[in-house]
Parts: C-alpha cells; structure tokens; sequence
C-alpha cells in the first residue's frame, strides 16, 4: 500500500491595495470578501465599467470586470504555487438590454493566469495572452408572453483553467402556465477545438424535454426525458473510433420548507454501441438529497445514491452504492466550521471491478481583526482519502494532509 503523509503547510499572503484588481465601488459588507479570499471560493471583482446607454429603442448596456480565484485541489506543498501567482481568470462581460428588457445578450471574454506552473516559460514585462488560455461565451436570451428561449456558445482553450479545451452550444425553450412548465434543449458539444490531428476529437449531441408541476404547498413533480448520441471525429493512430446513443428517462419529486427540503429521483438510461452491434447495457439510478437547518448557525445536508449497471452482451453487473454527509456551522462572522465525509463503492459481480473510496475534509476558520485598518484571517484545514481496490491490493493509496492558512488583508 503506498502512503503519504503532508503536514504543516503555512501561506502566507498580504493582499496590499495595489494588488486588488477592482474600482472604487466596494460593498459595504466586507466580512464576505473576506471568507471568499480565505476558502478560496471563486469571487466577482466589482464593475470596472458601469454605463447605462439608453435610447428611443430602449438599448441598455453594461460591461463589467471579473475575477475568479480557482480554489486548490490538492494540499500537497509541491502542488501549491504562491498567492499571487495562484491560479485565477480575469475578464469582463457585456450585457445588453434591447426592447425594453425582452430581449437580452450577454458576451464574456477570459483568460487565465497562473497555476502549478506558474514558475514554467515566466519572462518579466511579458503580458501576452495566449489563445490555449483564452474563454469566449455568449448568450442570448428573450422572453414573449410566457415563453422564454435562448441559445447559449462557448469554446475554451485547453489551457483555460475551467472546463478547457472545450466548445458547446446549445438552444433552449421555456413555456409556463401556472404551475406547470415545459423546458426543451438542444445542443452539442466537443473537445479538441483547434482539431489537432495528433488528438482524438469526441462530438456529443444531446436533447432534453422535461415537464415541471410546482404548486404553492405541493410537492414539486418533474418527468425528463434526454437522447444523446456520442461519436468520435477525429481518431489518431492507435485511437479506436466511438459511436453510442443512449436514451434516459427521469423522474423526480421534491419538497421544502423554511428549515429542511429533500429531493428523490430515480433514472432509466439504455445505452447501444453501434459500432458492436448494438450492444445494449442497462442503467438505473437512485438518489437521495437533503438539507437540514435545525439552527440558524447550522446546516446538515446527507446524500444517499445507488447505481446499477447490467451489461446484456456479457451479463456483468455493477453496483456502485455512495452516500456523504456535509457539516456547515458559522457561530459568528469570525468563526466558521465545516466538515464533509464521502463514501462510494464499485463492484462487479464476477470479481474483476472491486473499488471502495473513503475520504473526508474538514476546516476551522477565524477572522481576527487586529486593528481598523488589518484583518487577520486563520484557516486550519484536514483531509484524509483512502482508495482501496481489492481486485489489486498494490495500487490501494492513503492520503493524509494538513494545511495551514494565514492572511492578512488590507481593509
């Protein structure tokens, strides 16, 4: 069994006025920032241009500035990188308002910065942005009466820190009356998106319709039915071709209130490989979602799920049975506890697949303000995963961190 053990992490950051890319236009409530800075939660910088252009057609525009911090996923001192080369994406976003609010666009162009190998090709003064870490969205959106539609276009570099090497788009429809709602979607996506010969290029079309009931005291009902279809374009020397199309069927019933809300769903999926003759395997689903606030401070939310797969050309069946249970208790502004513990487990039943996953983190946070213009920030963090595959007892893997945080931000 191989084991590894990563204790006492110290960061240390000072985020000094210089370095906060933002206007002048800061929220009243800070303790907010604060926190986001310290869990390193993605954020949005306030506007860096806010202007209202109205004319007789009723055209409003508005661009402002983003800043998201990619959180670390991992606490191993050799995959940490220095707070001011941490990985991170800038960009701004247009929207515009035409024809009185019925119809909106909104246009996002991003890049990315940083990241495990902030110290690789770093020349001082260099600015440029390459394309590979480049992100262009846009959508639309317009509303008549009680139908709302829209379509949606995004292509990432493979460099882009979120969802890269990535292109998708989509069109959408919405339609509702009283309490009953009718959503459909149509769309594709892909990868390799400067179609390197070298690389193996996936195309996955998929659509959707589903039926909402929503009722003031009711339990609300949804039925979902999608149909994908993925094939491969693209296949390199060594590369076998692609090409399945599944159907799934979804049906799910959902229920909150001020303190607690719970959702059931269970699915059907059947999927075919048409390059195998057709061989069909067979899916189903259960989940099991909740949310507790017995107190004001305090949120529980469990999760219960079970998979099983049966493959008809071979007679294989999975199970693959999870469940995890998230902690959240925030006593104050300055104190802030969290804890989170997972359990999934993939078996087949003639032996050859036997996987268990045991893991859990957990985070004690303060925010202790030194003076009117510092704030000092102080994070403990503790993860334990645990991967067992007794199938093959030598690849089974134990991990244990610890990370230390300290901040100080400039008020």
């Amino acid at each position: 069994m191989e084991r590894s053990l990563t204790i006492l992490l110290l960061c240390l950051t000072l985020n000094l006025p210089s370095l906060i890319w933002a206007s002048d236009e800061q929220p009243a409530d800070r303790s907010g920032q604060r926190w986001a800075t310290l869990l390193a939660e993605p954020v949005a910088a306030p506007a860096l241009l806010s202007n209202a252009q109205r004319s007789g057609q009723g055209i409003e525009t508005t661009v402002t500035s983003t800043f998201v911090r990619i959180p670390p996923t991992s606490t191993r001192l050799r995959d940490l990188s220095p707070e001011t080369d941490g990985p991170r994406v800038k960009g701004l976003v247009a929207k515009m308002s035409w024809l009185k609010g019925s119809l909106m666009t909104e246009s996002e162009v991003a890049n990315s910065y940083g990241g495990n190998d902030w110290w690789e090709h770093k020349i001082p003064g260099d600015n440029r942005v390459e394309t590979s870490k480049q992100m262009v969205r846009l959508g639309v959106t317009g509303m008549t009466g009680a139908l709302r539609y829209g379509l949606n276009y995004r292509k990432a570099g493979h460099a882009f820190l979120n969802a890269p090497d990535q292109g998708s788009r989509e069109m959408w429809g919405e339609w509702r009356a009283n309490w009953v709602t009718l959503r459909s979607v149509v769309g594709q996506l892909w990868n390799n998106v400067v179609e390197d010969a070298s690389r193996p290029r996936q195309v996955q079309t998929y659509g959707r319709m589903s039926m909402g009931f929503t009722r003031a005291s009711w339990p609300e009902l949804s039925l979902t039915y999608g149909r994908n279809s993925f094939s491969s374009v693209l296949e390199p020397a060594g590369i076998l071709p692609q090409r399945t199309q599944s159907h799934t069927l979804e049906g799910a019933v959902a229920y909150q209130s001020l303190r607690w809300n719970v959702r059931l769903s269970s699915t059907y999926a059947l999927a075919s490989d048409l390059l195998h003759g057709g061989a069909e395997s067979n899916v189903r689903m259960q989940l099991l979602s909740a949310s507790f606030r017995p107190l004001n401070t305090l949120m529980i939310s469990p999760m219960l799920g079970y998979r099983e797969e049966i493959q008809d050309a071979s007679g294989m069946r999975i199970d693959g049975p999870s469940a995890s249970l998230a902690l959240h208790y925030k006593q104050s502004r300055r104190l802030l506890v969290s804890a989170i513990g997972n359990y999934a487990n993939c078996r087949s039943n003639d032996g050859q697949i036997d996987n268990e996953n045991v893991g859990g983190k957990g985070i004690v946070a303060w925010d202790v303000q030194q003076s009117t213009k510092w704030s000092t920030l102080i994070a403990l963090e503790a993860g334990y995963t645990r991967v067992s595959n007794r199938g093959m007892p030598a690849a089974d893997t134990e991990d244990i961190s610890g990370l230390l945080r300290i901040v100080l931000a400039a008020l």
